[in-house]
């Protein structure tokens, strides 16, 4: 099957380029022949079928890659959809329409939308943008139940042509979490870890508030690492990172915390999400995350607040602990339960593998992307009927 891919890609320091590397990867590992049309700061010089064309700085861009997708002659196009990557001057990502709204026209393929930011509640502009784009495409993706029921909730119609698929997951990965700690200068030690954008959502400074007590608690082995960075013109991310480094500058227990700020290579964030024992994830809202996913690969229970996809995930897999929002006693407790508790620990870690191994891993994840873009195509090949018309010439009139 030849599939166009549309999304930001590598090395972009970005969760939905790396969510595509790797579930392409499966998708041609499968026999699939994929192209990628990506932005100027994705690929690199020796991958094949990338297309760095997408570039949302230039006035456009929209008709560059409507051009490269029609010259390709895919029999699927998929687009990746987070509106940041598609933002010209404020525009609301607009200018994806256009290509879009010409395919539907003029072309026979099937496009398909994932919607990777899906909350409990959308804003009127969110919603607006779903309910247009899922008008033009044949088929949209959510990762999770939660975001789908809430897409019917916050634009008022039952979503039919929406599917689940979840979040993949690399299966089989073995990084040493010992070789890992080591790397970070805490050999030996139990690592409480938090990795991520800096967004004010994520709630760090909720588990860096409570620290000098946990530290007490837990002894002067374990170590908090705060991990990740503020994307670059973003106000708010720059704002909430002062508030983070701030807040630990005034933590009594300041020396049992280690702050590693940036955006890793898929390498570096491997071996960093490696050494934790736990990953906390004290958001105040959610769709899902691929944090969490990477977590299960790499076998390291999570800590997460029951909010949008995290709660499903982690009662699905009984890889972790959920605690509900704005509950730091009860946060607290789980921290110091899973730390101190090495059984639980470890049957965490096992229920995570499994559950990649059994649901989510990519070549499943991919599996259930060709059975759609399969039953799209099928679709595609039966000329719609139109009844109105037929109705029009039948003998007996219609019904009034």
């Amino acid at each position: 099957m030849k599939i166009v891919w549309i999304s930001s890609w590598p090395p972009r320091p970005c969760g939905i380029a790396i969510y595509s590397l790797e579930l392409v990867d499966a998708l041609r590992k499968k026999g699939n022949e994929v192209h990628v049309v990506c932005h100027p700061d994705g690929g690199s010089p020796s991958e094949e079928n990338i297309y760095p064309i997408l570039d949302i700085t230039r006035i456009g861009w929209d008709e560059e890659v409507y051009s490269i997708v029609k010259s390709l002659h895919p029999e699927i196009v998929h687009i990746q959809y987070e509106d940041n990557l598609y933002m010209t001057n404020n525009d609301y990502a607009a200018g994806l329409f256009r290509p879009v709204f010409r395919w539907k026209v003029e072309e026979n393929f099937p496009i398909v939308a994932t919607y990777h930011s899906v909350y409990s509640k959308l804003d009127k502009r969110r919603a607006l943008y779903i309910d247009l784009m899922q008008r033009l495409v044949d088929a949209g993706i959510v990762h999770e139940m939660p975001q789908w029921a809430n897409l019917s909730i916050n634009l008022g119609r039952v979503m039919k042509d929406v599917y689940v698929i979840p979040h993949g997951a690399k299966d089989g990965v073995s990084v040493s979490k010992e070789e890992a700690k080591k790397s970070l200068g805490l050999k030996g030690k139990k690592i409480v870890g938090m990795i991520g954008w800096f967004t004010p959502n994520k709630g760090f400074h909720r588990v860096i508030g409570m620290w000098d007590r946990l530290s007490k608690k837990l002894g002067s082995d374990v170590y908090l690492v705060l991990a990740g960075e503020a994307r670059m013109k973003q106000p708010s991310q720059e704002k909430y990172k002062k508030k983070l480094l701030s807040l630990i500058e005034k933590c009594k227990a300041k020396d049992k915390i280690k702050v590693i700020l940036g955006s890793f290579t898929p390498e570096e964030y491997e071996k960093i999400l490696a050494s934790f024992d736990m990953m906390v994830m004290p958001y105040a809202f959610a769709s899902q995350s691929g944090n969490l996913a990477h977590s299960f690969s790499l076998g390291v229970p999570a800590i997460a607040t029951a909010v949008g996809g995290l709660k499903t995930e982690i009662e699905t897999s009984r890889a972790g602990i959920v605690v509900p929002p704005d509950d730091d006693e009860e946060l607290e407790r789980a921290i110091i339960t899973l730390t101190k508790d090495d059984s639980l620990r470890e049957k965490c870690s096992q229920k995570a593998i499994l559950y990649v191994k059994k649901k989510i891993s990519w070549s499943i994840v991919a599996d259930k992307h060709l059975r759609l873009y399969r039953k799209l195509l099928s679709k595609k090949q039966i000329p719609e009927r139109d009844v109105r018309f037929e109705a029009m010439l039948g003998e007996r009139p219609l019904l009034m």
